[in-house]
Order: structure tokens, then C-alpha cells, then sequence
């Protein structure tokens, strides 16, 4: 079985649905709620699980009453919590989601800031490939250098506060689209892709939901688009398809086929419901996209 080593944010997650999303400030019902696992790692740690892989999940939880909850529903998804810090005083991230009826969401997040130090004494090597996010910058530095002559796939999925320091690490970068306008301040992907990808060592990706996955190739910039659903549920989509993504490079498939399998899979969850609880387990698959 292979192992992923994922560093960065989790969060518990509570999603309504609503016909609309509020526009005042009234009482609104709720159609339906759930509890699920959110935070960027913590969302693509459950996709990664549930296709097979055997993930440690390096986080911060607080030693409260949202982290027990979270610690809980991270180990019923067989992640391995080893590398995962429970602190005292400390204020498990929440959100709470309102997800509409086109699947578009409203997210309200209460998140404390960590300046937790992260173990040192583990043995990168034994992992066949690594995920981060750009919610813990500091540490996550402080792993990559650890890991930088580590020939294995490593992934950052590259937010708003995404650093050049953070990028110098990572074999494959993948940009949301409001991700990489943020850090080139260019609004617009195949500019920003032409401006940005030719000047880096690492293969420059950009998602942008419906729209698909953007990359260069050949001095060309290729688009593979998301599959034509109805959407049911948006969020989490992303960080499971960053999941998805990693899977298939740690099996050593091409650029091409990693992509369109991360838009199968990510296209599986926007049909459910409930955030990363929605992430497709192996028998959902299709025989096109055999593992």
C-alpha cells in the first residue's frame, strides 16, 4: 500500500443547504445539515483514504470539544494521526457552509492562527509521495527542507497566500484561478500562466471548477475541462481533487492522465452532498478510470 504524507490545515465543517443564499439579515430554515471533515489537508487526506492509499495527516487540533469531534471522524476515515498535534488552549478551526441549490456555498470560518512547532523526527523517506497546503507556511517550510532531495511527487495546492519561498520545493504547483490572480495580480489564466510558468523548475497547474484544469505544455497552454454535471455540492471539491491528483502521480501516469482522473473524481463529489464526505471510494469508479 502506498503512503502520502499531507501537512497542513483541518477544520470541522457545518453545512446547510438553502434553496438561496441569505441576502438579509432574517432567520432562514435550513432544508438539511451535516458534519463533515473540512480544512484543505484534512479534505484531501479523506480522498486519498478512500482510494486506497494509507495517509498521515500532519495538522494542528485543539484539545477542545470541535477537535474530539474531528479526531474522530479523521480515524474513521482509517487516516493515520501520528503526525497530527492536539494542544491545549487551542481553538479547533470550524466552519460553518451554506451550500444553495446550484451547489454554490457561503463559508464562515473561525480560524486561529498556529504557531505550533512540527515534529522533526520522522522518516520522510518511507512516503511515496507528499501533499501541502499554503495554510502553515512556516512549517510546511520547515518540512520541505527536510524532504528537498526527495525524489518523490510533491504538491502544493497554492492558495491566495501562497509565498515564492513556499513554491521553491514543490515538483507540481496547483493555482486556484483566484490563487494565481492573487500572486501574479494578473486576472486572466493564460496570461498569468504565460507570464508566471515559463520562470519556474516545477510544472504550473491552475483549476478553475467547471472550467477544468489549465497547464502549459510545449510553450502551449492546454485545457483539460471538468466533466458536464449537475452540481449538488461544490465544497471540498478542490482539495479533493489535489488528492486525486497526487494519487495518480505517486502510480507514476502521465500529466494528462492525473488531470483528467482528478476531474473524474473531483466531478464525483460535487455530486453529493456534504463537503469531503462526498469524496468517491473505489467502487464508484468507472472501469475507464481503473486504478
Amino acid at each position: 500500500m502506498r503512503k502520502i504524507f499531507v501537512h497542513g490545515l483541518s477544520a470541522l465543517d457545518l453545512i446547510h443547504t438553502v434553496s438561496d443564499l441569505p441576502k438579509y439579515a432574517e432567520k432562514y430554515k435550513s432544508n438539511s445539515v451535516y458534519v463533515s471533515i473540512g480544512g484543505n489537508a484534512a479534505n484531501a487526506s479523506v480522498a486519498l483514504s478512500r482510494l486506497g492509499v494509507k495517509v498521515f495527516l500532519s495538522t494542528v487540533v485543539g484539545n477542545d470539544e470541535i477537535g474530539n469531534i474531528l479526531k474522530q471522524k479523521l480515524l474513521s476515515e482509517n487516516i493515520d494521526l501520528s503526525y497530527t498535534h492536539y494542544i491545549d488552549n487551542f481553538k479547533t478551526s470550524i466552519s460553518s457552509i451554506i451550500i444553495d441549490k446550484n451547489g454554490e456555498r457561503l463559508v464562515l470560518n473561525n480560524r486561529e492562527s498556529n504557531d505550533v512547532a512540527i515534529k522533526n523526527d520522522i522518516d520522510y523517506e518511507m512516503f511515496d509521495g507528499f501533499l501541502f497546503d499554503s495554510r502553515d507556511i512556516k512549517n510546511s517550510i520547515k518540512i520541505l527542507k527536510q524532504i528537498k532531495n526527495i525524489k518523490k511527487p510533491k504538491v502544493l495546492d497554492a492558495e491566495e497566500n501562497t509565498t515564492n519561498e513556499l513554491l521553491n520545493y514543490f515538483s507540481h504547483v496547483v493555482f486556484s484561478y483566484q490563487g494565481l490572480k492573487s500572486f501574479t495580480g494578473i486576472d486572466n489564466i493564460e496570461r498569468a500562466l504565460k507570464t508566471f510558468a515559463p520562470k519556474t523548475e516545477f510544472q504550473t497547474l491552475v483549476t478553475n471548477g467547471e472550467r477544468g484544469c489549465y497547464y502549459i505544455q510545449d510553450k502551449i497552454i492546454e485545457n483539460i475541462p471538468a466533466q458536464k454535471i449537475k452540481a449538488v455540492d461544490t465544497l471540498a471539491a478542490g482539495d479533493i481533487w489535489h488528492g486525486a491528483f497526487l494519487f495518480k502521480l505517486v502510480k507514476r501516469s502521465s500529466l494528462v492522465n492525473s488531470i483528467e482522473f482528478a476531474n473524474y473524481i473531483s466531478s464525483l463529489k460535487c455530486k453529493k452532498f456534504g463537503g469531503s464526505s462526498g469524496a468517491p471510494f473505489l467502487s464508484e469508479l468507472k472501469e475507464n478510470f481503473a486504478l
